[in-house]
C-alpha cells in the first residue's frame, strides 16, 4: 500500500474515531441535562403530599372506593391519590425504558412498593383504559414487569449495598 493510501485509511479510521466519540458525548451530555428532572421526580417520591396519596391507597382506597369508575371519574380525593401515585411511577417507567435512568436504580430505589401498589391500583388503571379506549400509565405497569423479573435483594446485592450486622 502506498503511503497515500495509509494517509487515507489513518485519515478514515480518524473520523469514524471522532464521529463515534462525538455521539458518545452527546448522549452523556443529554443524560447530564435531565439529571435535575430525574432529581426532582425522588424529590416528588419523598414529599409529604406524595406520602399522604400513597397512604390513601394502601389504607382506604379499596375499601371505600370501587374500580368502576377507572380513575379520571373517581371522587377528587381518590382521583388525585391515583394521579399523584401512578403517574410518578409512569414517569420512572417512562425515563426507565427509555434508558434515562437504569431500572435497578428505581427498583433499587422503591423496592417492593411498585408491586404492592400495582395490585392495588390495577383494577381502577385498567378499567381506565377500558374507558378511554387507549392504554393507560402504560409505563408504570412497565416498570412493574421490569421489577418483577429482578428481586430487590438482587438489585441491592447487584448494586454492593452493604447492611450493618444487628446482631452485636
Amino acid at each position: 500500500m502506498s503511503i497515500a493510501g495509509v494517509v487515507s485509511v489513518a485519515s478514515a479510521l480518524t473520523a469514524v474515531v471522532a464521529v463515534a466519540l462525538s455521539l458518545r458525548q452527546t448522549r452523556l451530555m443529554s443524560r447530564q441535562s435531565l439529571v435535575p428532572v430525574v432529581l426532582e421526580a425522588f424529590r416528588e417520591a419523598r414529599s409529604p403530599e406524595w406520602f399522604e396519596a400513597r397512604d390513601f391507597i394502601v389504607e382506604r382506597l379499596v375499601a371505600e372506593i370501587s374500580p368502576a369508575q377507572g380513575v379520571t371519574r373517581q371522587p377528587p380525593q381518590a382521583r388525585a391519590a391515583l394521579r399523584k401515585v401512578g403517574f410518578l411511577f409512569d414517569n420512572f417507567g417512562l425515563l426507565v425504558a427509555h434508558r434515562v435512568v437504569p431500572e435497578e436504580l428505581v427498583i433499587g430505589f422503591f423496592g417492593g412498593y411498585l408491586d404492592h401498589l400495582w395490585k392495588i391500583m390495577e383494577p381502577y388503571i385498567r378499567k381506565e383504559a377500558e374507558l378511554t379506549g387507549q392504554g393507560y400509565m402504560v409505563f408504570f405497569e412497565d416498570l412493574v414487569a421490569r421489577s418483577r423479573s429482578h428481586s430487590i435483594e438482587n438489585v441491592r446485592e447487584t448494586l454492593g449495598l452493604r447492611s450493618i450486622d444487628t446482631d452485636l
